[in-house]
Parts: structure tokens; sequence; C-alpha cells
């Protein structure tokens, strides 16, 4: 009955927008029917292929829709169809298509402006920030941005429903119609962003295939499909359309994405990033291929616009739902694991490197960006509570010690922090300084429930969830106050210590009543009864993960879980000492 009702909507929909279109080009003449060489709607062929490991073959092709749009264009809203209603930019609500830049490259600063509103930042000067912070020349980039153009070949939003862009790309050109640089943006099923910035003639490989113009090899670093790790290298070939100012009419020349991702072999893995131009025979063996070709390009007009969604209704919804649809195949038949999702690679310039220089204050100093992360998962509702707990308790700290403490994350859009003691007159230049670098918001709820200081650590060596520049100055400021000896924090910590593997609590070599726990947490000394809950929510947490996943009969790769994060922190350690 479901799949009558289902198909009657569809076929309604398609009869409803079939008609429209019909209308719409009973109006000819007006400004929505005029041609626009700055906007086309692209019908696709995408081909994925996983030939490795052999067992587990695949490969499928289906079609899509997207649009290849001038940013320049797009961003004066000379683009926008039915005033709006067809197709808009900045915003997707009340929209049979549309786009909003919040969905792309950097997101704001965290707090400085709000989903939706159409005085969002723009895309083409985001775009100018991602190329920036890849080390492209200012000037050059300020050129571009005030002369250039480029084009964005992505997949809009659909009746309001903003799916997943697996792969948005973006063309520009300079003043002359030079191709400058080709910025890839990579999407995953984890809400996650990344990008990659190239540049012809810049570690650009010697031999490009047929049928295109520009190929680079570089190293993986970004989580897409949980059956794969993140090493290996990406080969990426690319035909460029052309300029968006050019003559030639860009449905003579459609743009077309081939991605191979390689095994790292010996040679290879032993590059760095910017060392990765090297031959595919260079590489490892081939993992995946993927291939996105334009086979038909139509000007972006109403009647245009509405034909291809009567064609295609569902193409733009379905990309989620062939997700979980070829995950299903290479589970359940053919038998590939899940590797766990990972932390996004700290993206935000300097992390990690910290200074120790004659006359220096200990800290981060400027250094080239660490990855081409663009966007994190938003911090969940523990997430947030912990973080607080942890900046009032540094607050305190800082002020107690007389240290300064800086938190700066790997996400480029949370700004850093530094609490400084309220006494800043007395004694700035020669102050102690602790820099906490973190990876992820996961950070926050780690120091929640680690028993100490020095499980802290311990986790933060094992998952590379946090640096620090000193770790003793970190076990100073994360020694349990005074304050902590009160019954109530006595029993947090007792709770926190009862829920975790007593080799895990054994592992750091500093015996008590509770294996090597101190008695009381430095942050159980305000709200200690709202700690232990939080801690009973992340533990829940983790053993319905585990359910759930045994219920359904999936499988971690062995030894993965991410249930078992404080066993292989206890093996590590163990490993450290025997060494």
């Amino acid at each position: 009955m479901s799949t009558a009702i289902f198909a009657s909507l569809a076929a309604a929909v398609v009869g409803a927008l079939a008609l429209s279109a019909r209308r719409w080009r009973g109006k000819a003449g007006t400004s929505d029917e005029a041609p626009h060489r700055a906007a086309y709607i692209l019908e696709n062929t995408v081909t994925h292929a996983r030939v490795l490991p052999q067992p587990s073959a695949h490969a499928f092709t289906y079609p899509t829709l997207a649009f290849l749009l001038s940013l320049n264009a797009l961003e004066a809203h000379e683009l926008d169809l039915g005033r709006g209603w067809l197709f808009g930019y900045g915003g997707t609500s009340w929209r049979l298509t549309g786009l909003r830049s919040e969905a792309y490259l950097l997101p704001d600063v965290r707090g400085s402006a709000v989903v939706g509103e159409r005085g969002a930042r723009a895309l083409r000067d985001k775009l100018a920030d991602v190329l920036c912070l890849h080390g492209r020349d200012e000037e050059r980039v300020r050129t571009w941005l005030e002369e250039g153009d480029a084009w964005m070949l992505t997949m809009p939003s659909y009746l309001g429903y903003e799916g997943i862009n697996p792969l948005t790309v973006y063309f520009c050109y300079g003043t002359r119609g030079q191709l400058e640089w080709v910025v890839l943006e990579i999407h995953n099923t984890f809400g996650e962003k990344h990008v990659h910035v190239l540049e012809p003639g810049e570690d650009e490989d010697t031999v490009c295939p047929s049928g295109f113009d520009h190929t680079w090899t570089f190293a993986r670093d970004f989580h897409v499909s949980p059956f794969n790790d993140r090493t290996g290298f990406y080969v990426v070939s690319i035909r460029a359309p052309p300029s968006p100012r050019s003559t030639t009419d860009t449905a003579s020349r459609l743009p077309k994405v081939r991605i191979h991702l390689h095994n790292a072999s010996p040679t290879a893995s032993q590059k760095r990033p910017s060392q990765t131009n090297l031959p595919e025979s260079a590489l490892g063996p081939r993992k995946l291929m993927a291939t996105f070709s334009a086979r038909r390009a139509t000007p972006l007009t109403s009647t245009g616009l509405l034909m291809a969604l009567a064609r295609y209704p569902f193409a733009l919804f379905l990309s989620f739902a062939r997700i979980l649809y070829h995950a299903w195949i290479l589970h359940y038949l053919k038998r590939l694991d899940v590797f766990p999702r990972p932390d996004p690679k700290p993206a935000t310039p300097g992390w990690g490197v910290f200074s120790r220089g004659p006359g220096e204050r200990d800290g981060a100093k400027a250094a080239q960006r660490v990855s081409g992360g663009a966007g994190w998962q938003p911090e969940g509702i523990v997430e947030a509570y912990a973080r607080g707990v942890v900046e009032r308790f540094l607050s305190r700290r800082a002020d107690e010690l007389d240290i300064a403490i800086s938190l700066m994350s790997g996400d480029p859009s949370v700004p850093p922090k530094t609490f400084q003691p309220s006494r800043m007159e007395e004694r700035q230049k020669g102050r102690a300084h602790l820099a906490i670098h973190h990876a992820a918001p996961r950070f926050f709820t780690t120091l929640l429930l680690a028993p100490s200081g020095e499980h802290m650590l311990l986790l933060g060596r094992v998952e590379g969830l946090f640096r620090v520049n000193s770790e003793s100055l970190f076990l100073r400021a994360f020694t349990s106050p005074a304050s902590t000896q009160r019954r109530s924090c006595i029993m947090t910590q007792r709770l926190r210590a009862s829920l975790l593997p007593r080799r895990f609590l054994l592992a750091t070599g500093q015996a008590s009543e509770l294996g090597d726990t101190p008695h009381t947490h430095p942050l159980d000394a305000h709200r200690p009864i709202f700690n232990a809950l939080a801690i009973c929510a992340l533990h829940l947490a983790d053993r319905m993960e585990k359910a759930v996943f045994s219920l359904l009969r999936a499988r971690f790769v062995p030894g993965l879980e991410p249930w078992g994060r404080w066993e292989r922190a206890a093996s590590a350690a163990q490993d450290r000492r025997s060494e």
C-alpha cells in the first residue's frame, strides 16, 4: 500500500512539474527565460568502483543533476528565477531549488552569524579565505577577488531539502580567463567538510590521462567512507570548463572529474604531503575509482529547470539513500568491516606547534595550515556542558596558580581562548603559560571522564586528541584543589572510576584505593552531581551504540570499536612501559 501511495505521489510531482514547465515555456520572452551564459543545469553520469579487496569488489553508475554557476552572477542575484521561488541564492526555505553560502567552505567564526541570514559571508570571500589559508599569495588572491570569477559545480537544495553534496568543485579564473586554481570541497555523511586547493603547474603530475587537462596526486587525510581508513593517496584528474567570461560555449566543453584512491606503498608513505607528485606506478595498488562526467548542459532558465526536474524528479533527493543502499551491500553482502569516524585532522594554523625560544612566551606560533578541514560536527549538549565546566575551571586555575592558560581548537571556526590571572599588572612578562591544543569537542568530555590528569594525558597521546606545551604544567593545573574534598565530589569520582575498566585505572602507575585514581577530580569542585549525570549519559551512549551495532549485526574493524578506547589506552601504556 505504501509503495502504491509513494508511486502516486511521484507521478503527481512529475506531472505538476511538466505542466509548470509548459506554462513557463509559453511565457518565453521574460527575463527568466533569457539564456544566461553564467549558469547551466548539468545532467551527469557518476560511476563508482571498488576493486580492493577483491572479494568486496563492487561498482555502480547513476544519473545526477547539478548546477554550474558563475559565483559573480550568483552573488549578484542575477541567476534568481521566479523572483527567487524557483531558484534563489541566500536560503533554501520556500524555494523549489536554492543555495546558501553557510553550507559551503569555512563557517563564520562560531557565534558571529546566524545560519540562514542573507547577511552571511559571501561565497567568494570564503573561497578567498580558503586560498589564503592554503598558502596562496594574498595579493594574487585579492586581484582574483576583485577582477576574476569562478564556476561553482554543485547540487542545489530541492523543496527545502539540502542533501549531501559529496563533491563541490570551484574552478577559479583570472582576469585573462586563465585557470588559477581548482578547489575541491568534500562533504561526508557526518556533516564534516574538507577542501583541497590545486593549482595548475604546481605539484602537478607530469602525465595526464586522455580527455583531462590536469592531474594531481596528494595524500588523503579526510574520512569519507566508513569502509576506508585515512591512509593512501588521491590521484585527481579534471577537465575544466571555459572561463565564465569566455566566448566559447560552455556546453561544448563540459566539466569532468576523475578520482582514484591508492593504498600507500612503502615508498609513497614516506613522502610528505608537499612531495606527493608521484606517478601512479610509485603508489600502492588502486583501491577505488570515481568519475563525475557531465553529459548535457542546459542554460539555467525557468523552463530549463522545470523540465530537468520533470525528467529527474528525485535525483536531488537520492544521494543519501544511495549511500545507505551501497553501504548495506558492502557491509552485509561483501563483508567489509566499518572503520569508526576519527576526529578531523586539525586545520587551525599553528595547531600543535609550540615556541620555546629565549624570551618568547611558551605558546603556539604561526605555522602553515595543518590540513584542509573546513567543517566540523556541531557540538553536542553534553560536549557543550563539559566545555563550560572545563573553561570555568581553567579560569579559576589561572588565578590560583598565577599562570596563563590558552585553549586552541583544531576547528578554525572556533576562536582561541586565553585565561589570564586577574593580577595582570604584577608579573606578566615572566609568567608561565600552559597551551592546550585540542582536536575536537570530544576533548572536553574526555577530561570529564578521565579520572586524573595522568589518565587525560595518556588518552591524549594514544588518540592524538590534544597536545600541550608542558605536561608538568598540565598536571599541575589538573591537580584537585582543596574545594573538591567534599563528600559529593568523592562520590562522583567513585562513580567515574567504577564505570571504567580497572586495567585503564591501573595504567599510569600511581596506586591508591581506586587503582591509579585520586580520591577526587579537579573538575568536580562545582556541580559534582551534574558532572555525575553527564558521566552516566556519556557511558550510556557508548553502551547504546554497542547495543545497536549488535542488534544490527554490524561490525567495526576488530580492535577499533569506539567503546574500546579505554582498553586501547591501557594497552598503549603497557607497551610503552615494556619498551
